[in-house]
């Protein structure tokens, strides 16, 4: 009898832990969680990031709070992106499949976030997810040639919403390019204004993109000066000096529109000579604007195979620029007389990148 008294005295006390035990559980994970600072990544790698409480947002930076209570602002040009304590991690997913200019599947990534993961959850978290949402449905539009009016309400909802956030400028620079793509220049130029008022990098930005937009509009001329203007803007930190090297290649890209082939080859294979080699986005545009230049030359269609292949085999990490040179790849390949190769050119950026413009075009060649 006794040891039945002992065991069943067992079985209560171990009933009796069982949720004691889940709550002394569930507290410790509620303070570990409470430990994690909020990290803001810096342009400037590892050794530039900031851990603590983000206190306060503006366009121009962000203040954090470490544990000793002193704060330190980190402008928004040195931010690469802040990942919130508590946050989801879908939306830590989502935001860098976004940087990796991979807009469909971030919108993929954001939909499993459960309503129950933003119960009770930090403003500025609640602003992230508004924000990848509305980034990644403006750049897919733009990447795919897809309606940009939906997407644009989006963008114009999160600035009219947000308007103190640290993506303000980003965001701005996007609602210009949606307003340019469905034809809206002078809005677009009054978005891109905007961005003059910022940091010296955004205002190269601000002349580069109101540059690409003249550009659209085969404009050439204007657009040359325009980037010019971009190139001649004082400042010369590191942002701005590779938003420069932007405008330089667009200077280039007017000048092959301009039949001046010869003087586009010249700077673009200049500005390819100077630039670092882990400057992989910014060559992959080079090698693109490059094989334009030997493209639109008589004579000239195996060096700008040459061209498109380094942007295929080596500087394929931007989307838009290895899609881009997939689509002349096709074009060379069939007017080499080699089938094969622009079958394979074509089936590679089908597959790859299947709601790219790009993919839409090569398409639409082919009917």
């Amino acid at each position: 009898m006794l040891g039945r008294i002992q065991s069943s005295g067992h079985v209560f006390l171990k009933l009796l832990c069982r949720p004691l035990f889940s709550s002394i559980v569930g507290l410790a994970c509620l303070s570990v969680n409470a430990q994690i600072p909020d990290r803001v990544i810096s342009t400037d790698g590892p050794e530039g990031t900031v851990s603590g409480k983000v206190i306060a947002v503006t366009p121009g930076g962000v203040d954090v709070e470490d544990k000793a209570g002193t704060s330190k602002n980190v402008p928004v040009e040195k931010i690469r992106e802040i990942q919130f304590a508590g946050e989801p991690a879908s939306l830590k997913t989502a935001r860098s499949m976004l940087a990796r200019r991979r807009p469909a599947d971030a919108l993929k990534e954001l939909a499993k976030i459960e309503p129950s993961e933003l119960e009770g959850a930090e403003p500025l978290i609640v602003a992230e997810v508004e924000f990848v949402k509305a980034a990644a449905a403006g750049r897919a539009a733009i990447d795919s040639g897809a309606s940009p009016v939906d997407a644009g309400k989006q963008v114009n909802e999160f600035l009219k919403k947000h308007s103190e956030s640290f993506h303000f400028y980003q965001m701005q620079e996007l609602l210009g390019d949606l307003l340019g793509s469905a034809g809206k220049w002078e809005l677009a130029q009054d978005a891109y204004a905007k961005l003059a008022k910022g940091p010296a990098s955004w205002k190269v930005r601000a002349a580069a993109a109101r540059a690409t937009m003249l550009f659209n509009q085969k404009k050439y001329d204007e657009a040359y000066k325009e980037f010019q203007s971009a190139i001649k803007i004082d400042a010369g930190d590191e942002i701005s000096l590779a938003q420069k090297r932007g405008a330089e290649l667009g200077m280039a890209k007017c000048l092959t529109q301009q039949g001046k082939q010869a003087d586009a080859i010249n700077m673009v294979q200049k500005i390819i000579k100077q630039s670092n080699p882990e400057e992989k986005e910014l060559l992959g545009k080079a090698y693109n604007v490059l094989g334009e230049a030997y493209r639109s030359t008589g004579g000239k269609d195996q060096d700008a195979l040459i061209s498109f292949l380094t942007v295929d085999l080596v500087y394929n990490s931007l989307p838009e620029s290895h899609a881009e040179a997939l689509f002349y790849l096709c074009e060379l390949w069939e007017r080499g007389k080699n089938p094969e190769r622009a079958r394979e050119a074509k089936q590679n950026l089908e597959s790859t990148y299947p709601n790219s413009s790009w993919a839409k075009k090569v398409v639409a060649a082919k009917s």
